[in-house]
């Protein structure tokens, strides 16, 4: 004032640097079902915000997932923000594949011993195979086999697969049935034999016999022609009967088989 100046007032004015665009980083491609977990380097001081697919948000900085679907693949981004200044977005991209059908497994049995068990799946395109069961039992093949089973080769099998993106589906399984029929009893019925036998699963339709020790004499015929009676649906307990059989043979011996 009358031109005068003043003492000079000061201030002092601070103007912050915006941070660094911030790595993004995620640990895909995963499986559905697995954990998506989604990184970016520490920044001293800061907070930070993410966003991404299916509406996501977090504000830590290593988020995750846990047992993300495929709806969890996509762009996800985060900002950090220090002393009230906000990064440009630093982005990722996730991917999240999806878990294989579950096959469907099944088998040819039941079967007798003896006879080839049969294992089968589902065709998956550029799929691997690997099954697990019984006795020891694996296979990488599509449709095992087991020739000549025995009993022990009752049970469930399981089957897997993976696809081309290393993705495991849920187990298939199937149970099979491996028996051994054997004769329980042979009575006399009059001039007949009445040959009965039991078995678990399966239908045994032929009998076979032959005389002389049976030890020493494998030449075993079949006993399929009439008058042989069958009685019984073969899946508990079947009756053959062989008319004549002790009077004209009175030194047979039998076994029963299933006729292929």
């Amino acid at each position: 004032m009358n031109g005068c100046p003043s003492a000079a007032g000061t201030t002092t004015a601070t103007v912050n640097a915006i941070p660094s665009t911030p790595t993004a980083g995620n640990n895909g491609p995963i499986c559905a079902g697995s954990e998506l977990d989604l990184s970016t380097p520490t920044v001293s001081g800061a907070t930070y915000s993410w966003t991404g697919p299916n509406s996501f948000t977090s504000t830590l900085q290593n988020p995750s997932i846990a047992s993300a679907t495929t709806a969890a693949s996509g762009t996800y981004s985060v900002t950090v923000t220090v002393n009230g200044c906000t990064s440009a977005p630093g982005s990722t991209t996730a991917t999240v594949n999806a878990i294989p059908a579950t096959p469907i497994a099944g088998n040819n049995g039941p079967i007798l011993a003896g006879n080839t068990l049969n294992l089968t799946a589902s065709t998956v395109s550029g799929a691997t195979y690997s099954w697990t069961g019984p006795n020891g039992f694996t296979s990488t093949q599509q449709n095992p086999s087991i020739p000549d089973a025995t009993s022990a080769a009752s049970g469930t099998y399981s089957v897997t697969v993976t696809d081309t993106n290393g993705c495991t589906s849920a187990a298939g399984s199937t149970t099979a049935l491996v028996t051994a029929p054997q004769i329980t009893s042979i009575s006399i019925q009059g001039s007949d034999i009445l040959i009965t036998w039991a078995t678990t699963g399966g239908t045994t339709n032929a009998v076979q016999a032959t005389p002389g020790n049976p030890g020493y004499n494998t030449n075993f015929v079949d006993i399929s022609v009439p008058p042989l009676f069958i009685l019984g649906s073969g899946s508990t307990t079947t009756n053959y009967t062989d008319p004549g059989a002790v009077t004209n043979s009175p030194a047979m011996f039998y076994r029963v088989r299933q006729v292929p």
